[in-house]
């Protein structure tokens, strides 16, 4: 079985960091937004907020890393079962101020991976050499395929809009996406 490369997003796929950004946003902002509301990428632009303030929210997210809770549970074991189809890098748009508390979340989680690329913010992830990319960002995915590679896009509200197609696909967790990505090379041989 040929290796693959996985590239594996940070929030919304391993760390979920929307809860307490939804939290940290009523509470600044006095709203009532819920999860489910957030049903598009740019959210936040609807609700009057601004990018920056966003922002400021989700690395605030990120200074409670100890409390972030991931998004499934065994999560590090779903991560090993990527590890066997060959590389998995954590690719994340993070802000390298916030990088540190990733990594303390990664480690506190026993996430096994090979490295971690950060990418610049407002910057798509399709260009970097990845053959799969793990997302919740219905732009990554996109982009991702635009290039012709594989996205599968973990499940969210904010990215329900995309149709799959045979490069972009959605998985409800890392099982599936494991199990995906093992049909994707069964099919290859």
């Amino acid at each position: 079985m040929p290796a693959v490369k996985i590239a594996l997003d940070v929030d919304g796929v391993l760390a979920d960091t929307i809860r307490s950004w939804l939290r940290l946003c009523n509470e600044r902002f006095n709203l009532n937004l819920t999860y489910d509301q957030i049903d598009r990428w740019n959210f936040w632009k609807d609700v009057g907020i601004k990018q920056e303030d966003f922002e400021w929210l989700f690395n605030e997210a990120w200074l409670n890393w100890r409390v972030l809770p991931p998004t499934e549970d065994n999560i590090a074991a779903k991560v090993e079962l990527l590890k066997n189809f060959g590389k998995v890098d954590i690719v994340t748009g993070r802000s390298q101020d916030t990088m540190g508390y990733v990594e303390n979340w990664l480690s506190m989680q026993k996430i096994n991976f090979n490295g971690i690329v950060v990418v610049e913010p407002d910057k798509t992830k399709g260009h970097l050499d990845y053959d799969v990319f793990i997302d919740d960002s219905p732009v990554n995915a996109v982009d991702a395929v635009n290039r012709g590679k594989v996205a599968l896009v973990y499940d969210q509200p904010w990215n329900r809009h995309l149709d799959q197609t045979d490069n972009l696909l959605r998985v409800k967790d890392l099982s599936e996406a494991a199990a995906r990505i093992r049909s994707m090379l069964d099919f290859r041989e």
